[in-house]
């Protein structure tokens, strides 16, 4: 466990990057598998994006990337889907690679390791004993300590803060405490809900204009 931790903490930057989430079982399951698989693949592409209309992973062909709208994408399928909302600005092709599947040990391996990262991210920010047993609490606690103190930030491009910014938003994902005592959590989960409410807004007012329009042309004839 020391050694994978000091070796494979920092697979958790393309899960930020992914969007993996645990605010639900389905996503939590999912999150599970692929970050298991990043720790057997090193070599495979890190970033794997979700298509905003049907929340499919893009594995391969082409996506469809809006410039304006921020993580927002589409598979072929649903740009192609003449049933569904077209998006307001242009949207630009770019071609995917292939990924292959995981097994279902590979799923049950994963859930079992990012448990055990949630856990010990946990233990480190309420661990008070200067002299705690457990020699990965040591190794968090430097990581969520450093992370307070870099002058560069991850905004800078200190890779270290990107890979301790990612781990916290994972947690964020899926914690439900009122005050918890991780650094950031309550800050993550806030502006994910602030985002979450901005998109609804966007697609209800998509909504809105498509009755109009259909109310028009209905009225017209």
């Amino acid at each position: 466990m020391v050694l994978l931790l000091s070796c494979k903490i920092f697979i958790f930057l393309p899960c930020a990057g992914n969007h993996y989430q645990f605010d639900q079982l389905r996503r939590a399951k999912h999150t599970s598998v692929m970050v298991l698989w990043h720790l057997h693949n090193p070599d495979a592409p890190k970033f794997v994006l979700q298509c905003t209309q049907c929340s499919r992973e893009i594995l391969q062909g082409v996506r469809y990337h809006c410039k304006i709208c921020p993580d927002f994408e589409l598979c072929q399928d649903c740009y192609r889907n003449p049933n569904l909302i077209k998006h307001q600005h242009p949207l630009q092709a770019i071609a995917v690679s292939g990924q292959t599947e995981m097994t279902e040990a590979q799923r049950k391996e994963r859930q079992r390791s990012i448990k055990q990262y949630m856990g010990l991210l946990l233990h480190a920010a309420t661990c008070v004993s200067p002299t705690c047993r457990s020699a990965n609490c040591a190794k968090m606690k430097g990581l969520l300590k450093h992370g307070q103190t870099c002058q560069e930030k991850a905004a800078g491009g200190c890779h270290i803060c990107k890979r301790i910014w990612a781990l916290l938003q994972i947690h964020a994902r899926q914690c439900k405490q009122k005050n918890c005592p991780v650094p950031k959590c309550m800050a993550i989960r806030d502006h994910s809900r602030r985002i979450a409410l901005q998109q609804q807004a966007m697609d209800d007012r998509r909504r809105q204009e498509m009755n109009r329009t259909y109310a028009a042309a209905t009225a017209a004839r």
